[in-house]
């Protein structure tokens, strides 16, 4: 079971689902919110987390990935001046070569063209080191996948300033993207399993016609 600490304005909560977590922080301006695997933790971090909410527009990014499946999921989330404005979650369209870095690179990928699409300049908020380096030219691009990022931000990048932070440390929005990413795949696979039973019926009806 997992305890999820949600620190509003005026109030204090410990919840055990993320729908319930999800109910008090969407769209709620000024709430931190982090998941344990204890109460007791949960009690610890409320008692001594602090208030700081990023001002300007920032877009977090995250990735994620899981060894039972083959493709990456990528979120972002646009925020300014602490009021969410818009995000957004998939999956990558080939499967991973690294993990949860195709997601991160993906994220930002999507980060830069919401930029771009509504002409404005924003932050890219991100925990892995390669979506600024490789986008500044600062690292040399060899894999494929970081060869592919480069190729996809091409005159995306001027609408971008980049920011790195650490991941999981209470940051309402850290934690909110960090859960879309793991959303994707999630839906993602209850899709593909929903497609493989829609196969296996039609398989079945066409052997069932084959009888006559």
């Amino acid at each position: 079971m997992k305890y999820y600490a949600v620190k509003c304005t005026n109030s204090e909560h410990i919840v055990t689902s993320w729908s319930e977590c999800e109910r008090l922080t969407h769209g709620v301006k000024g709430t931190l919110f982090k998941s344990f695997g204890t109460k007791e933790e949960a009690k610890a971090w409320l008692s001594g987390v602090s208030e700081t909410f990023p001002e300007g527009l920032r877009l977090f990014v995250d990735g994620s990935f899981s060894p039972d499946f083959d493709y990456a999921g990528w979120a972002f989330v646009a925020v300014e001046n602490g009021v969410e404005l818009a995000s957004a979650y998939g999956i990558t369209p080939q499967p991973a070569e690294s993990r949860n870095i195709d997601g991160e690179l993906m994220a930002a990928y999507k980060a830069m063209q919401w930029l771009k699409a509504n002409n404005r300049t924003g932050v890219i908020c991100h925990d892995y080191e390669g979506i600024a380096r490789w986008a500044k030219g600062e690292w040399k691009a060899k894999s494929p996948v970081a060869l592919r990022y480069i190729e996809d931000i091409k005159g995306l990048v001027g609408n971008a300033n980049f920011e790195k932070v650490e991941a999981h440390t209470g940051v309402k929005w850290n934690e909110h993207v960090d859960e879309l990413a793991k959303k994707a795949i999630v839906e993602a696979k209850k899709a593909k399993k929903t497609q493989a039973k829609a196969s296996d019926s039609l398989n079945n009806i066409e052997l069932d016609l084959g009888l006559f």
